[in-house]
């Protein structure tokens, strides 16, 4: 089997995972409730103007800092895009441990009991428009 293969495969089991349909299942939510919707699409729409700043060399200034956490309390207030914040959150950790358990293969590292928290945010958003986790810093 190629690592190709491997990686669609990897995919496939995580697409099973309890977190991973936790998130699909809030993202429907979101998607039926238009206030949900709006503040979900607001707070992408913030956050990729400022990874694009970031990408273009930019360093974000503690004004930007506060508005994108200003938008996502205002957003976290709402309960569906609260539960669907949180649930992606909850998913990236996943991801996170594997990727840990991948780097752990290629470096030959033994595994630790845990891996370690990485402290930055999961700011990669998807079409339903939410960032993984707290983008504070980001």
């Amino acid at each position: 089997m190629s690592v190709y293969e491997m990686a669609t495969e990897l995919g496939k089991k995580l697409s099973t995972t309890e977190e991973y349909q936790r998130v699909l299942d809030t993202q429907r939510a979101v998607a039926k409730d238009k206030e949900a919707r709006s503040l979900v699409k607001e707070f992408q729409e913030l956050q990729k103007s400022y990874q694009r700043m970031q990408m273009m060399g930019h360093q974000l200034t503690q004004e930007n800092l506060d508005t994108l956490e200003q938008m996502e309390k205002k957003a976290t207030v709402h309960p569906l895009v609260k539960a669907y914040l949180d649930a992606q959150s909850q998913f990236y950790e996943v991801v996170n441990e594997v990727n840990f358990k991948i780097q752990e293969g290629l470096k030959g590292i033994p595994s630790d009991p845990e891996p370690p928290t990485q402290g930055s945010c999961s700011c990669s958003s998807n079409d339903s428009g939410a960032c993984g986790g707290s983008c504070s810093g980001c």
